[in-house]
């Protein structure tokens, strides 16, 4: 059986450089855990959420030991590439934490205005959600937790950021981008995450 482990991979959002999960990374870093912000080339989605996923599985290869899970909390689409590594690539053996921060779960229609394959696996009513919704207690092992905020303009419904499972939180930030910057956040996450396994 593997052991927890105080890796935590931080999965940005659509278009984002990574700026927004910096924050993050460095308060978790001075908790304890071995936090790391996960680029993920072509995150504009182009070439779908598969392609995107299968470089986070090579990521969680790469920097959690073999005998040992992580956590993996993802921002809006980085969110759904951790279900799609999770629930379709293996990653239940590799994680022991989920938790996904103002994460299009039912699409958004905002999506919509993606004309190619990222944007109409995002979208309300999209089959590829659909797949992995069907599928959606295979998380329940993993604790999983939604964030969300009623204000977000990019994901609409709102609601489609909540997980039907595990622990929600509502946090009022005015700004999908600043979701994931905002110090009550970052607070849930490490209460989520809790303390961190001294290192062997």
């Amino acid at each position: 059986m593997s052991n927890r482990g105080r890796v935590v991979l931080l999965i940005p959002g659509i278009f984002d450089r990574g700026k927004s999960m910096h924050r993050m990374e460095a308060v978790l870093d001075s908790a304890g855990f071995s936090a790391y912000y996960i680029h993920l080339q072509y995150n504009s989605g182009w070439y779908g959420m598969e392609f995107l996923a299968h470089q986070l599985k090579s990521q969680v290869e790469e920097l959690v030991e073999p005998d040992q899970t992580c956590a993996l909390v993802g921002f809006s689409m980085g969110g759904i590439v951790a279900r799609h590594y999770i629930q379709v690539l293996g990653g239940q053996e590799r994680v022991h934490k989920y938790i996904s921060i103002a994460s299009p779960h039912f699409g958004s229609v905002w999506a919509n205005c993606l004309p190619y394959r990222g944007g109409r696996q995002l979208s309300v009513g999209s089959e590829f959600l659909a797949r992995l919704n069907r599928e959606i207690h295979s998380l329940e092992p993993l604790e999983p937790v939604s964030i969300w905020t009623r204000y977000d303009a990019t994901i609409l419904p709102h609601r489609s950021a909540l997980l039907p499972l595990g622990n929600i939180y509502e946090v009022p930030v005015a700004l999908h981008r600043w979701v994931p910057l905002d110090r009550r956040v970052i607070d849930i996450v490490s209460d989520e995450l809790g303390t961190a396994p001294a290192p062997r």
